[in-house]
Parts: C-alpha cells; sequence; structure tokens
C-alpha cells in the first residue's frame, strides 16, 4: 500500500468509535437487526445480526476489541443459544479489528481476498488509524491477526435454520475482497463500503477498480433489494445504490471527456474537486476526491 496516497485528515473527531448497545437496535424483520452508526460517528459501521433457528450471523464485528464484546452482549440478548458465526464486508478495522472478541464463540468465515489483504495490510492499517486520535489508537490496542475457519474463493451459503444468507465477494473495487451479505428471502443488502450513505467513495490505494465498483453497484442493483444496510449511513432502499452509482458514473464521465479535451491531472483536479464539493456539500469522505479523479485517470 503506497502510504503517499493516504490523504490528509481532519482533526480527530470528538466521538470516540464505539458500538451502541442492545438498546440502540434497529430492527429490519423477525430475527433481523441492525446497530447503527449514531449518524455516520466516524469508524463505527453498521452492525447486522441475522439469527434463524439454527445460527445467527453477525456481520462487522466493529474496531476493536472492545467493539466486539459490545456486539457479543447484544448477541447474547437476542439470540442467545444459536451457533454463531461472524463475517466482515473488508478489511478496514472498523470493520473487522474488533474479531478477538469472538474467539471460542464463533465461526469466522472469510472470502480468500479477504484473508489475503489482512495477512498483507493488516498490521499497516493499525499503524495508520492508531494516527487519526487517542480514542481510535486507544480502541486498537492489542489488535492482532486472527486466521478464518472457513475460507471461500468467490460465494458460500448459510443455511442459519429457516434463514438463508449469502455472502458473495465483490471485489476488487474498495478493496480486493469487498463481500455483500444478502438475504434472498427478505430481499435485504448488507453492502459494506460499497454503498455509504452521504459519503464519497474511498479509493484508498492501488488495489482499487474504480470502474468495476460502478459495475458491482450495478449487480446490486438487479438484485431489486428492498431494504440496503450501507456501510455507514442510514438503511434505506435501492435509492443508495442507485445514487452512489451515478455520482462515480458523472466523476468518470468528466474525467474521460476532459481528457478528450486535453487536460491534464493536475487540470481536472482544480475544477472536479471543487466540483464535487459543490454538488455534495454534506458529504462526508471530502478529503477523498482527488483519489476518486486520479483513479479514473488511471483507467484511461
Amino acid at each position: 500500500m503506497a502510504t503517499d496516497q493516504i490523504p490528509s485528515f481532519p482533526e480527530p473527531h470528538e466521538r470516540p468509535p464505539e458500538v451502541l448497545g442492545s438498546e440502540a437496535l434497529v430492527r429490519l424483520g423477525d430475527g433481523i437487526w441492525v446497530l447503527p452508526d449514531r449518524d455516520r460517528t466516524p469508524h463505527v459501521p453498521n452492525v447486522g445480526i441475522i439469527a434463524g433457528t439454527r445460527g445467527t450471523l453477525v456481520v462487522e464485528t466493529g474496531m476493536g476489541i472492545d467493539n466486539g464484546h459490545r456486539i457479543v452482549d447484544v448477541v447474547r440478548d437476542v439470540s442467545p443459544d444459536s451457533r454463531l458465526y461472524v463475517t466482515i464486508s473488508h478489511l478496514h478495522p472498523e470493520h473487522g479489528y474488533g474479531v478477538q472478541a469472538f474467539l471460542g464463540r464463533a465461526t469466522l468465515i472469510y472470502n480468500e481476498a479477504q484473508r489475503d489483504e489482512l495477512i498483507e495490510k493488516g498490521a499497516f492499517l493499525t499503524n495508520l488509524f492508531k494516527t487519526f486520535g487517542d480514542s481510535v489508537a486507544q480502541a486498537l490496542r492489542g489488535i492482532e491477526y486472527v486466521a478464518p475457519d472457513i475460507v471461500f474463493p468467490d460465494h458460500v451459503t448459510l443455511d442459519l435454520g429457516g434463514r438463508v444468507a449469502e455472502l458473495h465477494r465483490y471485489g476488487p473495487a474498495h478493496t480486493r475482497g469487498d463481500q455483500i451479505v444478502w438475504l434472498p428471502e427478505e430481499r435485504i443488502l448488507f453492502t459494506g463500503d460499497l454503498v455509504e450513505d452521504r459519503f464519497f467513495a474511498i479509493m484508498s490505494d492501488d488495489d482499487v477498480r474504480a470502474s468495476r465498483w460502478i459495475s458491482q453497484l450495478e449487480r446490486m442493483e438487479a438484485l431489486e433489494p428492498a431494504v440496503v444496510v450501507p456501510g455507514h449511513g442510514i438503511i434505506a432502499g435501492v435509492e443508495l445504490i442507485t445514487e452512489a452509482k451515478q455520482d462515480l458514473i458523472l466523476m468518470r464521465d468528466q474525467v474521460r471527456e476532459r481528457s478528450r479535451n486535453g487536460d491534464s491531472l493536475a487540470e481536472m483536479l482544480e475544477t472536479l474537486v471543487p466540483g464535487a464539493h459543490a454538488r455534495h456539500p454534506d458529504w462526508g469522505n471530502a478529503e477523498w476526491v482527488p483519489q476518486i479523479v486520479e483513479h479514473f485517470h488511471r483507467e484511461l
């Protein structure tokens, strides 16, 4: 991972990256809940809990061991007796670095690309995120790599008992190992950070595939989900996917048009970056917009 691709970040966030408890659960259906991220609290994902009669799947573990234990406690409250499975949408710390709390309690399931990325980049990401403020550094104390119990190449189906959960690798896009969780009967989709509410896409290193990200969003749209749980932000419908797709298509097309007109990357950045900020003044991750332009420019 090239460290010169990491943008400057704003001042450390005031709110600690803490996953909430049972009192915050949002019920999506019988046996399906989300621990929400408190209106886009930095470094807190939407956490899914999907229970059947024989097993319960947890989607995301929060950042750090303490957050993992909070999620374990919530699962004990809502589904105390079933076999526990844990999966993550991708390797970034707030999504999977609470997994140590589940050791001895759950079966850990990764796709192959996630596992390989964690081995290659996990220590780098831990050290990088520790620079994002004292509360993040505290959350990441004692983090170690945990090997998965089950590894799959592209997709796997879990029968939780009266409920099926499909895990599909959708990377490389945001990361090499992006993964969605799809409940086909309920038509509920957990997207990870391929879709975020009111956030610009984070394209953080050379493994990002910008145009493929668009095609994966199109695949998600084709599922026609009734409920979309993004990596961060509000739970809504398929419009979340459509908005993310349309914004990336616009950025891609602007870069292509400017390139045909002979503009350099520097000239594109001068106008496309402030244009994106003006288009979405309330979106987070604004510091990553130059990387979006640069990644589409690389594909020319």
